[in-house]
């Protein structure tokens, strides 16, 4: 019977601590930005194709770095990529607030995506760290990432939707600060960005203190023991040497056992990009186009008025609905995906999940037309109804999202070919993940600008089109999940470096 260990939880809460301020980071503008494009002088009709353009620049820049920061980390360790990521974050977002026009803005989303890997480098800690525990333990591990996700979802929308312009919503606190009235005036968006900043720079303090190296070779002990075998081997050198007068040199007829660290290969990008992977960074790579394209979505279908199309929701509004949003995903990670994961199995569980996705995806563009129905009072045209049917829309596509999303994390891991080529893989899933999530804002701020101004298009159904392409776009994704086969967890490269010293034993 395999003996499994329990999870080491210290270094679990401090991969959390640094994961909580990136999703702040990344969902404190989605209250405020249409807003702050409208600032920049750009009409509403076109604010969807620029707020597209803004969450882009931040996938497609990870698009291009995910696989370099994946590898960097699978030579020089999970850790320094980690904090290096967290300082670009930190830059970047507290450059975003100063944003005073469109390429500002781009430049600066861009730059966090260029400078920040983490994501796929945190889940290669965590199947690192999760190698020799249970499957139940191991998914509750990875189930820590999106839980984080969700709690900083929660807080970021907040943050942003309450501390957005805080001298026009807060004139007696921010109202007569001298020239901290007058920067925040100019700068409306900026407070939030800044508070962002600053918890992200917390994020970094805990990982520079307490965060260890888990990449199998960088670690403090495997130093050690590299040191114990050079030691070794140089004190029988020398005893060999001894025993030969004259200066002659012994020859001996064969090579000594190679040690881990001589006999370690590591495995090129090819080696590491398998079929397996492929078919699981595909599937990951359509549900992030999912989620994206419904994060975008959602922000301008609230923040778009009646008359075109939308909901006419302010940022507040907004921002409390997403952190609703945010709430519920925590408890999805803590009492439902657990128990449905060991229930259905971590593929059977994200394969069913998909077609409520879609039906969810239809369903909410009809939440609009719940402004006709009268409320308790009997008067019309109030949101009543329509935070009842906004919330329960919410509630299912989270359970959905969150499903899925952490069932693709724990599939993509397990895909891997072997121990020493997480990083690889992970960078690579990432890399797909953020092509999509690059393309995706862009598509929905054209789609929903283009079917909301479409002559041709009866003017009722303008506003569904691109619910109905949601829809569409997850039983893509289903289609696609159909072709994963469940894989077995991949092998240490100390299991790999065992054969190979069989192998060489058996030769010899």
């Amino acid at each position: 019977m395999t003996e499994y260990k329990p999870l080491p939880w210290r270094q679990l809460l401090i991969i959390c601590i640094c994961r909580f301020s990136e999703p702040i980071c990344f969902t404190i503008i989605f209250p405020y930005v249409v807003f702050l494009v409208r600032d920049f002088g750009i009409p509403e009709e076109r604010a969807g194709y620029s707020v597209g353009w803004i969450a882009s620049s931040f996938a497609l820049a990870q698009f291009c770095t995910g696989i370099p920061w994946g590898m960097l980390s699978d030579r020089i360790g999970r850790r320094p990529v980690i904090l290096f990521g967290m300082t670009g974050t930190m830059i970047s977002i507290f450059l975003f607030g100063l944003s005073k026009s469109f390429a500002w803005a781009i430049i600066s989303r861009a730059l966090c995506g260029v400078l920040n890997g983490n994501n796929g480098v945190l889940k290669s800690m965590i199947a690192e760290l999760t190698i020799d525990v249970s499957e139940a333990d191991r998914a509750q591990a990875f189930a820590l990432l999106p839980f984080m996700f969700g709690l900083g979802s929660v807080i970021g929308p907040v943050l942003g939707g309450f501390l957005a312009d805080p001298v026009k919503n807060y004139p007696t606190v921010f109202g007569n600060l001298g020239w901290i009235t007058e920067f925040l005036t100019t700068y409306r968006y900026f407070l939030p960005s800044f508070i962002a900043s600053c918890i992200c720079f917390c994020g970094w303090i805990f990982g520079m203190l307490f965060l260890e190296e888990t990449l199998m070779g960088k670690r403090p002990q495997d130093k050690k023991k590299k040191q114990d075998e050079e030691q070794r081997l140089l004190s029988q050198g020398e005893a060999n040497y001894s025993t030969f007068p004259n200066g002659k040199k012994h020859s001996p007829t064969c090579s000594p056992t190679p040690t881990i660290h001589e006999s370690e290969r590591k495995p090129t990008f090819r080696e590491a990009i398998t079929q397996p992977v492929i078919l699981a960074s595909t599937a990951f790579g359509c549900i992030a186009l999912h989620g994206v394209f419904y994060d975008e979505l959602y922000s301008l279908w609230l923040s778009t008025s009646r008359n075109n199309g939308g909901m006419g929701f302010i940022s507040k509004e907004i921002g409390a609905s997403l952190a609703v949003a945010g709430f519920m995903t925590l408890i999805v990670q803590l009492f439902i995906w657990p128990r449905l994961a060991g229930k259905f199995g971590i593929l059977r569980l994200f394969q069913l999940c998909l077609p409520c996705f879609a039906a969810v995806d239809f369903l909410q563009g009809f939440v609009r037309y719940l402004y006709h129905v009268p409320n308790f009072n009997g008067v019309y045209e109030t949101k009543q109804w329509v935070w009842v049917g906004l919330i329960a829309c919410l509630i299912l596509k989270t359970i959905c999202s969150t499903i899925a999303f952490t069932s693709m994390m724990v599939i993509v891991s397990d895909s891997s070919p072997r121990m020493d080529t997480l990083g690889a893989v992970n960078g690579f899933s990432q890399c797909v993940s953020s092509g999509c999530r690059a393309i995706g804002p862009a598509i929905c701020g054209i789609l929903w600008d283009y079917s909301n101004h479409a002559t041709w298009i009866p003017k009722k159904v303008r506003p569904h089109v691109s619910f109905g392409v949601l829809s569409m776009l997850a039983l893509i994704t289903f289609a696609a999940s159909l072709r994963i086969k469940p894989s077995h967890r991949y092998p240490k490269v100390v299991d790999l470096v065992d054969e190979e010293q069989e192998e060489t034993t058996t030769r010899i």
